[in-house]
């Protein structure tokens, strides 16, 4: 594991793993989660508060799923 930037919180966090198509981060305050890296590199430009709306969604989706938020784009 590496230690690098919460894109949501901003805060120090884990980056578990990271894939063609996501990383992978475990966060003190967001928990643990997946972006793409698409969304990984326009995410830095919204507001905090957009950036957790966009995490509470994938929270949301990943209720069927793997149960790991996976936040595939930021439309």
């Amino acid at each position: 594991m590496t230690t690098t930037i919460c894109p949501i919180s901003n805060e120090p966090v884990d980056l578990i793993s990271t894939a063609s198509d996501y990383s992978e981060f475990n966060c003190p305050s967001c928990g643990r989660f997946r972006i793409s890296p698409a969304a990984l590199k326009l995410i830095v430009n919204h507001s905090r508060r957009r950036r957790e709306s966009l995490l509470d969604k994938a929270r949301a989706d990943a209720q069927g799923g793997d149960g790991i938020p996976f936040i595939r784009n930021i439309l």
